[in-house]
């Protein structure tokens, strides 16, 4: 080793390291030398940064600097930025000024550190052994890297810089995080924090920067580019103040997440402990020690503040303020709690207001504390931020107050006192009344989760919280009552307004509903009103002899005495048919009819308007005020309420005794001011529900006071008493149900189900002689369980598609029901389980689950399969019914006299006849061959003979259509198989009894359609198909031809993001204001458009033809037009169908309709897999089981065939959109709309036609689970348990249910209610019900926002957009270290794939900005198999996917908010930034946790005697819950300058950057630049030096901008501080900067090629293709007459600006421009790029045209040989 070195120090002797090696002909052949030579003294890059190598280490961190600084991107925007650059590199400059110093710590020893641990991370993993040892000789012992330098010392510190660049450029952009590098500009003070800012950033167990960090996600290439980032909440910039702040809290985020983990110790003493034992908590302590721990944790609790909290405030710092003073409270009152001490102190005359924190004992809490006090208190500092921004005052206000309370608390004590103040001056005038109501809409979302988030149970909070409560019950009622009894526009009881103020004062400071005494004030102050107006509208009256009260609804008996009509009505019900005045008693007819006096009948019905008002009033009081907090009101309110229900009038009790009345007992209606028993009892559910809402073991005693009571009616009927019964277990049920909504993990209700099976055990023992509440309460638990069992095994064993988290908690549950359904003591558990897996799911889920579960069904019940499988066809009715039977007969070898006879019998048209002999045909022989044995199958003998006898009767007109059914020989899935799927074997039946109807309904012209379809399918290649999605902007632009005024020229423009809008008058922009949609400019002045909107063409238009939903897939059942969801999904259903029987007939015709293409083989499956598909959106649409919505079609099918239609001026061939809205509307009207109609009662009575059917009449499990035979006569009500009423299967009440009831509801209000008065309508309701589908997904806006930001954070300028379309989701988040970011990532994706699934359908049809996402891109949901590039905001390719969500989201909302707004004339609030935007601002809804509870608490049952129990909803009630909870107050949204999109890192190329520089500062020629040529053409190591000091000025000029004129040499110097700057820069200025760098770029590029060197080493291979010899010859004629120095650069210019800008494959703009002609490529890029040189033989023949893009290299390398020539 020693001889070694020995001759490896003469021969450096011989050769020293600074000895120049020229690039001239002596030194060519010395390469193996300088390679030797490099090879033996270059070592691996941290070993020589490490030991030094006689190289001054500072002198390259120095030199490297201003590079690093050029790659770095600021994340922040605006002017700051500009001096954030400069300001940044001065910094460092100066901090680096000192070189590294032995014991002494800096800047440079900092750096020095990292980047050497950077370099040797970089050689462990990223580089071979082979390649970790000598990277850096490799590279500078290169030919062309020494002549590019000149010497090989020089070669040798380029490749070392070129190293060391970008990592000193990724440690100053992570240093520099929040402005970080600011803490070291301490200008002498604070020296504590610079120490600790070194020791954290040299410490890499803190600071954990490694070389994976500085790479791509998926390549692991080097990052060209960093940005700056900032952690502040939502992406906004603050200037941190202690160092590394964000490094600290992610840290002690970290340790938290991990002792959360073990629950059995505190998670904030091990987090405390475990940060004391990090390095990062030893330079804590050392800081605190220095700085004191006050400063450092105020300083850090300024920095966590903003990252944790965003404010909308312009000026956020008072804000700050205002919640680093609420986490202080916090951690003062934690810290009291684990003290034990108490929060307040006694004082004079009371209880004192808690101190803040005293800083010397709580300021010095641990940085976990803070954390946890700032989680405790985290919902209610977003609610807080919401408030602020309704009440943006509020914080000015707040900072003045000095009231030590929790910051949402003290706000809203502020918000109620400033009301209160101010609310009875303005009720006195309508407007202000107005204004005074819509505020206290706005709030009221805030206000009640203000009010909700206040927990704590200290006496002064409590006693401040309920104040808070008071003040909101008294404005809050009297805002209802405003609403309610004082409308505005009402004229008629326009007098009541000035109650207002009576109101105000009645209800007092301590109004509280659930207390006795506010409930008696509101009562008072009800007589009082309903005394004046009852004298307004009847005028004075004697007091009512019954009720002793003023006479309401006067009725006069024979006798002439007055009493009111509820009073009249009370003594007809209990047979009292005698005048009750004392003085009189004359009896009165028992008819005697309940009308009010002639004379008054007027005054009779605005008394009624009245009264109705007055009781929507109260009970919305009820339900928002007595019922609060989920608790019950004080027990005087609650005997009040069901005074209401059971109600003992005072005459009663006075005539007790007295004939029928004695000792009864009334159950009415609820309705507080209209006390009258309906004729038949009825008993409403509302109070019931509301009691169960609260609590219901708080309740107990009443409910069964309730019970008793309403029981008291129906001693004498058992029947009535077990339907009452069933009324309790309904709502108990849906009491459960909605408990369980309220959890928000599939766990979690599943436990909760099991739960209740676990608890009702006792249910099967039980035997008490009468009915007692705990037992309804437990069968109700039963039920509830079971129904939910029943949906987790479906899914879990029939349709897998259960995680492998559910497994245990599912097999728990089944559990928990066998053992139910196994006793042996009771027997309907197990029979309420089969109803409800069979008329859920389908028989055929019944049928599987019981063969794996044979608990379910028992042994004695079972049966053969074929004898369960029930004949749909029964609905065509009873000569279907006898044909089948006489079928069966030829079957078994009986002659066909019987069955002719019954053909020519049939009473029904010719189309009806053919019909119902086919599908008896199909069901009785057809269907036959699915038997495996062949023995019952039809013999060949008997389809002769029946194909024979259906050849020769009149009956069967299709011959072709008969021979193929009782032949069996139906083309694809309709032959008849052994071993058929149940599903497919369901849809074949549909599909063959559609194609019979086809086949008869050739006179049928709203048929045509599908006719054409299904049997000439070419046809119909140009129609708009229907049910498929469409733009409806011709829609909209009809409407306004019709409604413009003579004379008016309107004219469609789009915004500069592609959003319609008109301009009316001439047409042309006088004004200019702001998109509805986005908030961007639109219009204009002087006729003249504002930059970015165009005219929008007359034919215009985004709707597609054929079929464009892609492949079968579940999807939500979606409106289209005009139709319901029920009605797109069936009418979807007929189009497959159609489209399916045309497939079978011209598959090529059919495919050729399908957007993107089917392969002809498989386009029948394609639609067949559709029409199962359609099954499940009905399903959903109606809320119906499987096996109901099979049986719906047929009897849809049955329905259309018996009542054809006729429709002129219809356009059948659906060539236009209107054409196809038109028959659509036609179509669903004349058939779907009125199939619909009674769905439930049509269900029912042809479920009854299977069961009762011959075959299946023995069967008795269908009898069972259908319900068909009636209950028993003698019914034990002691038994109540064993009562088989109770155990009926209900419909599942939800959204499908409430919308399937809707629509049924608007049929009826088509045709006119009863005694045709016009029935009342709910637009908002029907609004949102329509809309509900996509509106659903508005409340994951914010987070799919947040997933931006944070995607962007991690990724922008670090992957390539190949990367991001190549790599997988999952693949991106198993690549995340850090577990909570992981977790936190897969929440939001989660959220973005739901809102996606929600909306993607419609968003081709929906255009963004001039930008459309791609039919083929919304084909499939998003799973975690997706590419990564559908998460990114971009504007090409799968990024379309992320920004046209957003968009859509937004414009959803505001398209629904416009509409509302049009239906009640309500003035919408001012637009809001969807960045700035809060739950509070969006139409934000949960589908199960927000909706359920609405629906069943506005899901009423009636009980009428002797028919069972009704469902009702209040629709009304309804609409004003939604409207007042998810709608009233929200504003439009706005999508401003905040959108962001991600930076690919082939975004930034030569030609991107330059075209910034060029927006920054314009760019001129180079005034001479023949000159600058002549003077470098020898010089390549001053043009290679001049290219990288102008590479470094280009980064910075991109993002500070600066004067044309400026000298270029002047900025580099002055502003740059570099200090070589050459001195021929001096004569070029900043305007010069593009083109000096193109031609010293060129200059390079042509020195390598003459040196033999790759000048283009980083083009792609397929534009280096050598030019044929023929070609080449041309080539070279055609130089002849070309300019060759402007030539070689034009085209230099456009190789790297133009042609080889790296593009994406999988992009739908990718272009492969490699066979392009390069001629007409070069003349494009001349006239696109205004070259300064021109080349006019381009423009000619003489240069080839067969020159293609791909021989550009070649091409260049050409014509620099060509100048060359001698």
């Amino acid at each position: 080793m020693e001889e070694e070195k020995e001759e490896e120090e003469k021969e450096g002797e011989d050769e020293p390291m600074d000895t120049e090696l020229r690039t001239d002909e002596s030194a060519n052949d010395g390469t193996d030398t300088i390679t030797r030579l490099v090879k033996r003294r270059a070592r691996d890059g941290a070993r020589f940064i490490r030991e030094k190598l006689e190289l001054d280490v500072d002198g390259i961190i120095k030199k490297c600097l201003h590079g690093a600084m050029a790659m770095l991107k600021d994340a922040t925007r605006g002017e700051a930025v500009k001096m954030r650059k400069t300001y940044r590199l001065r910094l460092l400059l100066t901090h680096l000024e000192h070189g590294a110093e032995e014991g002494n710590l800096n800047l440079m020893t900092v750096i020095r550190k990292r980047l050497t641990l950077l370099l040797k991370d970089k050689e462990e993993t990223a580089m071979s052994a082979e390649m970790a040892s000598h990277w850096l000789s490799n590279d500078a012992a290169s030919f062309k890297a020494i002549c590019e330098a000149g010497t090989f010392r020089r070669a040798l510190w380029q490749y070392l810089e070129t190293g060391v660049t970008p990592l000193l450029a990724g440690i100053v952009a992570f240093a520099d995080t929040n402005a970080n590098l600011d803490i070291l500009d301490d200008n002498g003070g604070d020296e504590w924090a610079v120490s600790m800012w070194l020791e954290m950033l040299g410490n890499a167990d803190i600071t954990m920067l490694r070389y994976k960090d500085l790479q791509t996600v998926m390549h692991r290439s080097e990052v060209k580019e960093f940005e700056v980032k900032t952690t502040g909440a939502y992406g906004s910039f603050f200037q941190n103040r202690l160092p590394f702040s964000w490094v600290i809290k992610e840290q002690t985020d970290r340790l938290i997440y991990v002792a959360n983990q073990d629950a059995n110790r505190d998670a904030r003493t091990v987090a405390e402990n475990a940060l004391r034992a990090s390095a990062l908590g030893r330079v804590l302590a050392k800081a605190e020690a220095e700085g004191g721990k006050r400063n450092v944790v105020s300083r850090y609790l300024a920095d966590f503040v903003r990252m944790v909290h965003r404010s909308h405030s312009t000026n956020p710092d008072p804000e700050y303020k205002l919640v680093i003073k609420d986490i202080e409270y916090a951690l003062r009152c934690s810290h009291l709690q684990e003290q034990g001490g108490e929060r307040s102190n006694e004082e004079e005359g009371g209880v004192a207001e808690p101190t803040f924190l005293d800083p010397s004992a709580y300021l010095e809490s641990s940085f976990p504390r803070i954390h946890l006090a700032y989680e405790s208190i985290r919902k209610r500092l977003t609610i807080f931020s919401e408030l602020v921004q309704l009440w943006p005052e509020s914080v000015g206000r707040l900072a003045a107050v000095d009231r030590n309370l929790p910051l949402d608390l003290k706000c809203l004590i502020l918000l109620m006192e400033d009301w209160v103040a101010r609310t009875n001056a303005e009720l006195k005038g309508v407007d202000t009344r107005k204004t005074w109501t819509n505020k206290v809409r706005r709030m009221t979302p805030v206000v009640l989760r203000l009010l909700e988030s206040v927990t704590d149970v200290t006496p002064e909070l409590v006693q401040h919280r309920d104040n808070c409560r008071f003040a909101w019950n008294r404005i809050g009622a009297l805002q209802l009552f405003v609403e309610h009894v004082c409308p505005s526009d009402d004229a008629d009881i326009k007098q009541s307004s000035k109650w207002c103020s009576s109101l105000w004062g009645a209800l007092g400071d301590k109004t509280d509903f659930k207390t006795a005494k506010s409930f008696d004030n509101l009562e008072k102050f009800f007589r009082m009103c309903n005394k004046m107006a009852s004298e307004t509208f009847f005028g004075k009256q004697q007091n009512c002899p019954v009720c002793s009260g003023v006479v309401e609804f006067p009725v006069r008996l024979p006798c002439d005495h007055v009493l009111c009509r509820k009073c009249l009505v009370e003594l007809k019900e209990t047979a009292f048919f005698r005048c009750p005045d004392t003085k009189c008693g004359k009896p009165f007819n028992q008819n005697l009819k309940a009308d009010p006096v002639s004379a008054q009948k007027n005054g009779a019905q605005k008394f009624s308007r009245y009264k109705q008002q007055c009781n929507a009033f109260f009970m919305e009081v009820v339900s928002l005020f007595c019922f609060t907090d989920n608790t019950p009101p004080a027990e005087e309110v609650i005997r009040k309420l069901m005074g209401y229900v059971t109600h003992r009038s005072k005459w009663r009790e006075a005539h007790a005794g007295d004939g029928d009345a004695a000792g009864g007992s009334a159950v009415k209606t609820k309705k507080m001011f209209e006390e009258s028993l309906d004729p038949t009892p009825v008993v409403r559910s509302f109070l019931l529900q509301l009691l169960l809402r609260a609590n219901i073991e708080s309740v107990r005693k009443y409910l069964e006071e309730y019970f008793e009571n309403a029981l008291g009616l129906f001693n004498s009927d058992p029947a009535q008493t077990i339907e009452l019964c069933i009324l309790c277990v309904q709502c108990l049920e849906d009491h459960y149900r909605c408990q369980s909504a309220q959890y928000h993990n599939e766990i979690q209700r599943i436990h909760f189900a099991c739960y209740r099976l676990y608890d009702s055990m006792s249910l099967l023992r039980r035997d008490q002689a009468t009915v007692a509440m705990e037992t309804l309460e437990e069968v109700a638990r039963v039920r509830f369980g079971l129904n939910d069992a029943a949906l987790w095994m479906h899914r879990f064993y029939v349709e897998k598609d259960v995680g492998k988290t559910l497994n245990t908690e599912v097999i728990r549950l089944v559990g928990a029901a066998r053992e139910i359904c196994n006793q042996d003591l009771l027997k309907w558990p197990r029979i309420y389980l089969m109803r409800q897996l069979a008329r859920r799911f389908g028989m055929d889920s019944l049928k599987r689950l019981s063969e794996l579960q044979e608990w379910i069904i028992p042994n004695h019940a079972r049966r053969n399969e074929n004898d369960t499988i029930p004949d749909r066809y029964i609905i065509c009715g009873d000569d279907y019914h006898r044909l089948r039977e006489l079928l069966a007969e030829v079957l078994i070898g009986k002659d066909l006299g019987p069955l002719d006879d019954a053909l020519k019998k049939l009473d029904c048209s010719a189309e009806v006849a053919e019909y119902v002999a086919l599908v008896a045909t199909y069901r009785e022989i057809t269907s036959a061959n699915v038997h495996e044995d062949i023995q019952r199958r039809p013999t060949p003998e008997i389809v002769n003979m029946l194909t024979e006898f259906y050849n020769a009767c009149p009956t069967f007109r299709n011959k072709a259509l008969s021979r193929a059914i009782v032949g069996n020989s139906l083309d694809g899935c309709l032959r008849v198989m052994p071993h058929r799927d149940a599903l497919d074997r369901d849809v074949a039946e549909v599909i063959v009894q559609f194609k019979i109807l086809l086949t008869n309904s050739q006179n049928n012209g709203l048929q045509r359609p599908w006719i054409d379809m299904s049997t000439a399918p070419q046809n119909m290649q140009n129609c708009f198909l229907p049910t498929m999605p469409q733009d409806d902007l011709d829609e909209i632009r009809a409407v306004i031809e019709k409604t413009r005024t003579a004379g008016e020229n309107v004219t469609f423009y789009k915004c500069p993001n592609g959003h319609p809008y008109v301009i009316g008058n001439c047409g042309l922009p006088g004004v200019a204001y702001t998109c509805f949609q986005c908030g961007a400019g639109v219009g204009g002045t002087n006729h003249t458009l504002l930059p970015g909107n165009t005219a929008m063409g007359a034919s215009e238009d985004n709707t597609r033809r054929g079929h464009i939903l892609g492949q079968p897939q579940k999807r939500l059942p979606v409106p289209e037009r005009q139709m319901s969801a029920a009605a797109t999904a069936i009418m979807r259903a007929l189009l497959h169908m159609s489209m399916y029987l045309g497939s079978l007939e011209n598959p090529q015709a059919v495919g050729q309709l399908i957007v993107p293409p089917v392969d002809p083989a498989g386009v029948s499956r394609f639609l067949f897999d559709h029409i199962a598909s359609d099954v499940d959106t009905i399903q959903n649409a109606v809320g119906r089981s499987r096996d109901d919505v099979f049986l719906f079609l047929h009897i849809l099918v049955d329905f259309m065939i018996r009542n054809v239609q006729h429709v002129d001026g219809l356009d059948l061939q659906l060539q236009t959109k209107e054409s196809r809205a038109k028959w659509e509307s036609c179509y669903v009207n004349a058939y779907i709309a009125q199939a619909l109609q009674g769905l439930d009662a049509k269900i029912q009575d042809a479920n009854n036609r299977m069961v009762n059917d011959d075959r299946l009449g023995n069967n008795p499990l269908l009898r069972t689970i259908f319900e068909v035979d009636a209950p028993a006569e003698n019914r034990n009500v002691g038994k109540i348990h064993e009562e088989e009423s109770l155990w009926r299967f209900r419909s599942h009440i939800g959204l499908e249910h409430l919308a399937h009831a809707f629509d049924e509801n608007l049929s009826q209000k088509k045709g006119g209610g009863k005694d045709g008065k016009k029935l009342k309508t709910f637009p908002i309701l029907q609004l949102f019900l329509k809309h509900e589908h996509q509106l659903r997904a508005i409340r994951l806006l914010p987070n799919v926002l947040r997933l931006h930001r944070l995607l962007l954070q991690r990724l922008n300028r670090c992957v390539d957009s190949s990367e991001a379309t190549t790599m997988k989701i999952g693949e991106f988040l198993d690549n995340i270290r850090d577990e909570n970011q992981r977790q936190d990532l897969h929440v939001l994706i989660d959220d973005f794939s739901e809102a996606w699934d929600c909306v993607r359908t419609s968003l081709p049809n929906h255009p963004f900005g001039g930008y459309t996402i791609p039919l083929e891109f919304t084909q499939e949901p998003l799973r975690l198999e997706s590419c990564l590039a559908m998460l990114l905001p971009s504007l090409h390719g799968w990024g379309l996917c992320s920004v046209g969500l957003v968009y859509y989201l937004q414009a959803l909302q505001n398209d629904f908010l416009e509409n509302y707004s049009k239906e009640t004339k309500q003035t919408l609030q001012a637009r809001v930034d969807i960045f700035d935007a809060s739950y509070a601002h969006l139409v934000a809804y949960h589908p199960v946790h927000d909706l359920q509870p609405i629906i069943l608490a506005n899901c009423n049952y009636s009980l009428e005697v002797g028919k069972g129990t009704t469902i009702e909803y209040d629709f009304g009630s309804m609409e004003k819950q939604l409207v007042e909870r998810f709608i009233r107050g929200r504003p439009r949204l706005g999508i401003g300058s905040q959108m962001v999109f991600i930076i690919y890192r082939e975004d930034f190329t030569n030609a991107s950057v330059f075209e910034h520089l060029r927006n920054r500062i314009p760019q001129e020629p180079l005034p001479s630049p023949a000159d600058l040529e002549r003077e470098l053409r020898h010089k390549p190591t001053e043009v290679t030096d001049l290219l990288a000091g102008i590479d470094i000025a280009v980064g910075f000029l991109v993002s500070v901008g600066g004067d044309p004129d400026t000298k270029l040499a002047k900025f580099m110097y002055d502003t740059l501080r570099m200090k070589h700057t050459k001195a021929m820069l001096l004569s070029y200025r900043l305007k010069h900067v593009e083109s000096l760098w193109v031609m010293l770029s060129y200059l390079r590029a042509r020195m390598q090629a003459l040196y033999g060197h790759e000048p283009f080493e980083k083009v792609d291979e397929k534009y280096r293709e050598p030019i044929p010899d023929d070609l080449l010859k041309k080539l070279r004629l055609g130089f002849q007459h070309i300019q060759m120095d402007a030539f070689s650069i034009l085209l230099y210019k456009c190789i790297i600006f133009r042609i080889t800008v790296k593009q994406n494959a999988a992009d739908e703009d990718y272009i492969d421009n490699s066979n392009f002609p390069l001629k007409d490529v070069l003349l494009y890029y001349m006239s696109d790029s205004g070259s300064e040189y021109p080349i006019p033989a381009l423009e000619d023949d003489r240069f080839p045209g067969e020159v293609k893009v791909k021989h550009c290299v070649a091409t260049w390398l050409c014509a620099l040989a060509f100048r060359h020539q001698p």
